[in-house]
């Protein structure tokens, strides 16, 4: 019943012919969590209330006859917390997440507009996503650490259908004035980069192969930035097991590796996990990053969940000095 009458209201702002020819759904995400961070190399040590990439969303289609069909989605980040981590100041409609107008049928889904490279979208062997132990991440995680985990803002991206459980997608991110660095994403997105992934998918098995490009016009060298990243995921009853391997280049073109290694135990409404990553850094031993991350979900519905992770970063050849580490205790809940 709540969910007519936003879309009820949300169909007073436009024409009543329009809205009788498309449907709106009306999704989202609230996430928050407790952390204590112990950041080593700053000699810092606190407790903070995070948002942890909470999120509202609209979508819709149409259908135009022939099997095609109009689709659209406009997606904002909310912040249920305000702190400055990890979206300070997030509000309804300020920050964009996938926002997108295309086409869908026989043929695929094409679509324009902001979203997750095909590249990102490939995933890896982290468990634990939008949160303090967080291994997927831009700078700071194991995998796409030089800038390989992205949403650009100016997307052009195409998906295949599905044959026996494999699919592909490929985008195009066209330059924009030059806007962007080679290993972040700024107001107009990544000019000029392409970002392909390829992903079988049966049964217990599932395999994704990915490569992004960066226009070396943007990176200031006479080579491109780019990364390939290869991930496995098997399920064996109860257990899964995960590994991811990335290969890619840092701003200075030096080429760095990353392995993460997962393994999840689901009993009931609770999954156990515990995973492994290393980032070797090339250019100097002394930003290697090695990270032992654990945790459990608690499913108190199909839609609430509650979770408990730890996560403890050591950096060095070897990893001998101890980088930081932090303890979250985090609640979602989906609409």
């Amino acid at each position: 019943m709540q969910k007519k009458i936003i879309a009820l209201a949300v169909a007073g702002l436009v024409s009543g012919a329009a809205f009788a020819q498309s449907n709106v759904t009306i999704y989202g995400t609230m996430r928050a969590s407790l952390t204590y961070v112990d950041n080593k190399a700053a000699d810092t040590d606190r407790w903070q209330l995070d948002d942890q990439s909470s999120r509202i969303g609209f979508k819709g289609e149409e259908a135009l006859g022939g099997g095609l069909k109009a689709i659209w989605q406009w997606e904002s980040a909310l912040n249920a917390t305000m702190n400055a981590a990890p979206t300070a100041g997030a509000t309804v409609g300020t920050t964009q997440r996938n926002t997108f107008v295309g086409l869908s049928g026989g043929f695929g889904t094409f679509l324009m507009g902001t979203h997750d490279t095909p590249y990102k979208l490939g995933g890896s062997a982290d468990l634990f996503g939008d949160t303090v132990a967080d291994s997927q991440k831009n700078t700071t995680g194991i995998i796409a650490r030089n800038g390989f985990d992205n949403r650009a803002a100016s997307t052009m991206a195409y998906i295949s259908p599905t044959w026996s459980g494999f699919h592909f997608a490929a985008a195009v991110i066209p330059g924009e004035e030059g806007a962007g660095t080679a290993a972040t994403n700024d107001a107009n997105g990544l000019a000029d980069a392409y970002s392909l992934v390829a992903v079988y998918a049966n049964g217990p098995l599932k395999l994704t192969l990915g490569h992004e490009s960066f226009s070396k016009e943007i990176t200031g060298n006479t080579a491109a930035q780019n990364a390939t990243k290869l991930n496995v995921a098997y399920k064996v009853g109860a257990i899964g097991l995960g590994y991811t391997y990335e290969r890619s280049k840092d701003a200075a073109l030096e080429t760095d590796n990353a392995h993460l290694a997962s393994v999840s135990y689901t009993m009931g409404n609770n999954v156990l996990g515990l995973q492994y990553g290393r980032f070797n850094d090339q250019q100097t031993s002394a930003s290697d990053v090695t990270r032992l991350s654990l945790g459990m979900y608690h499913n108190l519905s199909k839609r609430t969940q509650a979770y408990a992770a730890y996560s403890r970063d050591t950096r060095g050849d070897g990893g001998e000095a101890l980088e930081g580490s932090g303890i979250t205790f985090g609640l979602n809940h989906s609409f």
